[in-house]
C-alpha cells in the first residue's frame, strides 16, 4: 500500500487533485512570444493615444509634425509595454526611473518649445471659443517660438507620455474599456461641444483602439505572459485557464478591426458630413443651458466655474455679483487716436445704469421713470440725456471764446475687440444726429467690430469751485429723472450706516461729500481684482460694504452711486473704458496725423501730438456720474488705486511641476492660477468631493450589507441540509480571507486538518469530515438532530477562526 501510494503520486505528479482519487491532467499551454505579446499591448495604447491627441488637434485645424509624434508614440508605447511585461518588479522600477530622468532632461531642454506649443493651442481654442460662444474678448498668450509645426509636436509628445503611461497600466493589467474612455474621451468633449469634426484617420485610430480593447478583454488573451505557468497567471489570485495570442490570429484581428472601423467611419462620413452634423445639433437644449458655463470655463479656466458671468475685463452691462475675479487678457479692445490736452484720465462712456435692481444696474433705456406714465420718452430723448447733449453744446459755445479754459477735440475710435453692443465715446461729444429715425442714429446703438468712428467732443478742462460748493438741498433737480435719486429699500439701512461711518451729511457741499467718499474708500476698503463672488441670495452692494470690504471698480462705483443718492445728489452708474495720461504717453505717435486736426483750444500741457492708444480690457472701468446744478452731469472717480502685483503666467513646466509637487494648494488668500486652489472659492468642489466620497462609502456599505443579508438567508433557509452546506461554505470562505493557502485543501478532511493546525480544537476530524461529506454528496435523509450537532461544531469553528484572526484579517472579515 505504501509503494502503491508513491506510484500514484509519481504517476499524477503535476496534476491537479480535485477530490480523493480524482485528478485533472495538467494541460499543455504554449504561451505566446514575448515580443508579439508586448507589441499587442503597445499597438492598442498607440492607437488610443494617437487617436485622442490627433482628434483634438485636427478638430481645431492645428498642424504639427506628424512623423515626429507617430515615431515617439510608437517607441514610447512599445517601451512601456516591454517594461510592464518584465518578470521582476525591480527591472520595471529601474526602467521607470531611467525614463523619468530622460523626461526631466527633455523638459528642461525643450520647455520653451512646450510653452510655445501650449500657448499656441490655447490661443487657437480660445479663438474658436470666442466665435462659438460669442464672447466679447478672450485672453491671448504670448508665443516665444514661432515654429508651430515643431513646438506643437513637442508638446503633443510630452502630453502623450503621460497618457501612454496611464493607458499602458490599465491596458496591460486589465484591458479596461472604462479607463480607456476615461483617459481619452474627455479631451474630445470641447471640440465636439463646439461641433467640430476631427480628421477621419484619427477617428479610425481611436475607434480601432476601443474595438481592440473590447475584443481582447472578451477573449482574455491579454492576461498571460511567456513566463506564466498553467493556472498561475500574473495578477490573478485565483487559478485561471487562459492562453496568449499567436501572431497569425493577432494579424487577423487587427485587420478585421481596421476594416470594420474604416468602413463605419467612411460610411458615417459619407451619410453625415460635417454640415449635416452641425445642422442636426443646431438646436440643443442641453448646450443652450450649459453654454454660458462652458464658455466661462474655456475663457477663465477653473475660475469660470464660480464666475457666473463671463469676464476677462471689459463691460458687464450692469451685471453684478457673478464675478469672483477679473482676469484681463490685456489685448486691445479699442484703438484710439487723439491728442492729449491735460494730465487727467480719458473716459470713454459705454453703458449707463439708472435703477438698481437685483444685483444689476438697469439700463436707462429699459427702466426710465417719468411723471406721466402716458408720456414715456423715446430712445432719442433718453440718448440726448445720457450723452449730455446740453452740456456738450454749452462747452462748444465756450470753446469759441478767446482766453477761455476750453477746447475742441477730435477722437477716432476703432473697435478691434470690444463688445459691439455699446457706443464708446468721450465725454461731452456732439453727435451729428439725435433723431431716432435718422439712419445715422444706427451707429449710436453700438460700434460694430472693426468699424472706425470719428467723434467731435468738447472736454471740460477747468471746473469752477462754485459748481461743487452747492448743498444738495439747494440744487434744482427738477430736470433730473427721479430714478437717479432712488435708493432701494433693501439698501437703505446699509447705505445710511455707511454714510454715518464716513461722517457725511446733507449739510455738506457736493464737493465735500465727494472728497469724503473718495478718501474713505482709499483708507478703509482695498482695491482687488479677486474679491470673490457675492454669495447667493446676498445683495451685491450690501455684501460689499458690510461683509467683504474689498472689491474692484464696479463695487466702488455701485456703492458710491447709492451713497450720493442718499445725500440728495442725483447719480448714475457708468461703465466704459478709462486710460491714464501715463498710458497715453507710452503709446506710439502717429506721425501721419496733424495735431491741429485733432485738438484746438486751451491745453494744460501745451501742444502735443496725435497718439495711437491701444485700449485693452484691463482699462475697462466703472465710475459714477453726478448732477451739478448749473452745468449738468460730471464724471466722478471713486475707485482707489491698486497696489496689486500682476502675477506672471504659469508656463507648461511650472504647471507640470506644481501638479507633481502640489505645493501651491491654499498658498495664499488670492491665488487663482492653474495649479493652485483657493479653498474659499472652491467650497462647491469640496462639497462635490465629499459627496462623491460619501456616495462611494454608502455604496460600499450597502454592498457589504447586501452580501451579509444574502449569506444569512442562505445559511438559515428552510432546507436545513442546504443551509448546513452554505454555512460550511461560508466558514471556508472566512478562512480563505485570512489565509490563501487554504485553497490548496481539496477535501473536507484536508480542510479540517488545516483548521486544527490553525490552533482550533476539533473533537474527531474523520467523523466530522464523514458527516459533512454525507450531507454534501449523499441523497439519503438526515435527521434534524444530526444536522444540529454538526452546526454546533461548525459554530465553535467559526468562533475559533474569529479568535485567532489578526486585526487586519478581522477587518477583512467585516468587509466580506
Amino acid at each position: 500500500m505504501l509503494f502503491g501510494r508513491k506510484k500514484t503520486e509519481k504517476q499524477h505528479k503535476g496534476d491537479i487533485l480535485l477530490a480523493k482519487g480524482i485528478y485533472l491532467k495538467k494541460p499543455v499551454m504554449n504561451n505566446g512570444n514575448l515580443l508579439l505579446n508586448s507589441f499587442l499591448r503597445s499597438m492598442v495604447v498607440f492607437l488610443l493615444a494617437f487617436g485622442c491627441i490627433g482628434c483634438f488637434l485636427s478638430s481645431f485645424s492645428i498642424d504639427y509634425n506628424y512623423v515626429m509624434v507617430v515615431l515617439c508614440y510608437a517607441v514610447l508605447a512599445l517601451y512601456f509595454s516591454f517594461l510592464y511585461a518584465t518578470s521582476k518588479l525591480i527591472y520595471r522600477d529601474l526602467g521607470y526611473i531611467a525614463f523619468f530622468a530622460v523626461f526631466v532632461g527633455a523638459m528642461m531642454i525643450f520647455h520653451s518649445h512646450a510653452n510655445s506649443g501650449l500657448y499656441r493651442i490655447i490661443n487657437t481654442v480660445l479663438n474658436y471659443a470666442q466665435s462659438f460662444f460669442n464672447l466679447s474678448g478672450v485672453r491671448q498668450y504670448e508665443v516665444m517660438i514661432d515654429n508651430d509645426y515643431q513646438t506643437i509636436a513637442i508638446l503633443a509628445v510630452f502630453v502623450g507620455v503621460v497618457l501612454i503611461i496611464l493607458l499602458n497600466i490599465w491596458i496591460s493589467s486589465s484591458m479596461s474599456l472604462i479607463w480607456s474612455l476615461f483617459l481619452t474621451f474627455p479631451l474630445l468633449i470641447i471640440p465636439l461641444y463646439m461641433k467640430l469634426v476631427p480628421d477621419y484617420i484619427y477617428i479610425i485610430a481611436l475607434g480601432m483602439g476601443y474595438f481592440c480593447v473590447v475584443i481582447f478583454k472578451a477573449n482574455g488573451h491579454f492576461v498571460t505572459y511567456s513566463w506564466d505557468s498553467s493556472f498561475k497567471v500574473k495578477g490573478f489570485s485565483k487559478n485561471k485557464i487562459t492562453y496568449t495570442q499567436d501572431s497569425k490570429v493577432f494579424r487577423q484581428i487587427l485587420g478585421f478591426v481596421f476594416v470594420i472601423v474604416f468602413s463605419v467611419v467612411i460610411v458615417a462620413g459619407t451619410l453625415f458630413p460635417s454640415n449635416v452634423f452641425e445642422a442636426q445639433f443646431k438646436k440643443d437644449s442641453l448646450r443652450d443651458k450649459t453654454s454660458d458655463t462652458i464658455g466661462n470655463f474655456i475663457l477663465l479656466g477653473f475660475s469660470g466655474l464660480y464666475n457666473h458671468d463671463a469676464s476677462t475685463g471689459g463691460l458687464a452691462g450692469g451685471k453684478l455679483g457673478g464675478i469672483s475675479n477679473v482676469r484681463p487678457d490685456y489685448q486691445p479692445d479699442l484703438i484710439v487716436n487723439f491728442a492729449p490736452y491735460s494730465t487727467g484720465a480719458i473716459y470713454l462712456k459705454g453703458y449707463t445704469g439708472g435703477a438698481y435692481g437685483d444685483n444689476q444696474w438697469i439700463s436707462v433705456y429699459d427702466d426710465y421713470a417719468v411723471d406721466d406714465v402716458n408720456e414715456l420718452p423715446d430712445e432719442t430723448s433718453i440718448f440726448i440725456d445720457e450723452s449730455m447733449k446740453e452740456e456738450a453744446s454749452a462747452l462748444q459755445i465756450d470753446s469759441m471764446r478767446k482766453d477761455n479754459y476750453s477746447g475742441m477735440g477730435k477722437m477716432t475710435i476703432e473697435n478691434v475687440g470690444a463688445n459691439p453692443e455699446y457706443l464708446y465715446y468721450p465725454y461731452y461729444t456732439l453727435f451729428e444726429s439725435y433723431n431716432r429715425n435718422d439712419v445715422r442714429f444706427r451707429t449710436q446703438t453700438g460700434i460694430p467690430m472693426h468699424m472706425t468712428v470719428d467723434y467731435e467732443y468738447y472736454p471740460k478742462i477747468y471746473w469752477e469751485e462754485d459748481l461743487m460748493n452747492q448743498l444738495p438741498s439747494q440744487m434744482d433737480v427738477s430736470k433730473v429723472n427721479s430714478i437717479y435719486l432712488e435708493v432701494p429699500k433693501k439698501n437703505e439701512a446699509v447705505i445710511s450706516a455707511e454714510c454715518d461711518k464716513m461722517g457725511i451729511s446733507k449739510d455738506m457741499s457736493t464737493g465735500e461729500i465727494v472728497a469724503r467718499v473718495q478718501q474713505y474708500f482709499r483708507d478703509n476698503i482695498p482695491y482687488t481684482l479677486k474679491p470673490g463672488a457675492t454669495p447667493k441670495d446676498e445683495d451685491f452692494i450690501n455684501y460689499f460694504l458690510v461683509n467683504n470690504r474689498k472689491g474692484y471698480c464696479a463695487h466702488f462705483a455701485s456703492a458710491a452711486t447709492l451713497i450720493f443718492r442718499e445725500m440728495g445728489i442725483p447719480a448714475r452708474y457708468v461703465e466704459g473704458y478709462a486710460f491714464s495720461y501715463e498710458a497715453a504717453l507710452s503709446s506710439e505717435i502717429n506721425k501721419d496725423l496733424e495735431y491741429e486736426d485733432y485738438y484746438r483750444g486751451y491745453s494744460e500741457i501745451g501742444k502735443s501730438a496725435v497718439l495711437d492708444v491701444e485700449v485693452t480690457d484691463a482699462m475697462a472701468h466703472a465710475w459714477v456720474e453726478i448732477y451739478i446744478d448749473g452745468f449738468g452731469w460730471k464724471q466722478v472717480e471713486v475707485t482707489p488705486g491698486s497696489n496689486e502685483v500682476v502675477e506672471e503666467e504659469d508656463d507648461f513646466w511650472s504647471v507640470f511641476r506644481q501638479m507633481l509637487q502640489n505645493t501651491d494648494i491654499n498658498r495664499g488668500n488670492d491665488t487663482n492660477n492653474f495649479g493652485t486652489l483657493k479653498l474659499s472659492q472652491y467650497t462647491w468642489l469640496i462639497y462635490v468631493v465629499l459627496g462623491i466620497c460619501l456616495l462611494v462609502i454608502t455604496v460600499k456599505i450597502c454592498a457589504v450589507l447586501i452580501r451579509k443579508i444574502l449569506r444569512y438567508m442562505s445559511c438559515h433557509q428552510k432546507n436545513q441540509r442546504e443551509a448546513m452546506v452554505c454555512y460550511y461554505r461560508d466558514l471556508c470562505n472566512m478562512i480563505r480571507v485570512c489565509d490563501k493557502e487554504f485553497n490548496a485543501c481539496k477535501s473536507h478532511y484536508e480542510q479540517l486538518m488545516y483548521i486544527r493546525n490553525m490552533g482550533i480544537e476539533l473533537s474527531d476530524i474523520r467523523e466530522l469530515s464523514s458527516r459533512l461529506e454525507l450531507i454534501s454528496y449523499s441523497n439519503s435523509e438526515v435527521e434534524d438532530d444530526y444536522l444540529d450537532s454538526i452546526k454546533n461544531e461548525l459554530k465553535e469553528i467559526r468562533k475559533g477562526i474569529w479568535k485567532h484572526a489578526t486585526i487586519r484579517n478581522k477587518i477583512k472579515l467585516c468587509k466580506r
